[in-house]
């Protein structure tokens, strides 16, 4: 399987995540929203304890599946975003998806309260 088929079967099986990346994260994100945390409020905080658990369960997969900062730079590439982790919050998007997955986490912890 090369690369291009791996990223596609892995997309697959994180639909969400993908859509985040591909539909919010879109080439002109930035006429849309003043901010990258704007969009996560938007898309994570105020969404339901369910979208949250299916946020941190597809980064919970894809960090396995993608273990290194190149793996998921070719991954990001593939979805085709419009975001860069590293131009836009200046971190590597390895682990802005950690910090993701943590925060759907506390999400999931904090609606079931």
């Amino acid at each position: 399987m090369d690369k291009h088929e791996y990223y596609r079967s892995v997309a697959a099986r994180a639909p969400g995540f993908r859509s985040l990346l591909a539909a919010e994260f879109n080439y002109d994100w930035d006429l849309d929203w003043p901010d990258v945390e704007s969009v996560l409020v938007s898309d994570l905080d105020e969404v339901s304890r369910a979208e949250n658990l299916q946020y941190r369960d597809e980064l919970n997969f894809l960090l396995q599946e993608l273990p290194t900062d190149s793996d998921v730079d070719g991954f990001f590439k593939f979805v085709g975003t419009g975001l860069s982790p590293r131009v836009d919050l200046g971190q590597s998007a390895r682990s802005w998806m950690l910090e993701l997955r943590d925060r759907a986490a506390r999400n999931v912890r904090s609606k079931a309260e």
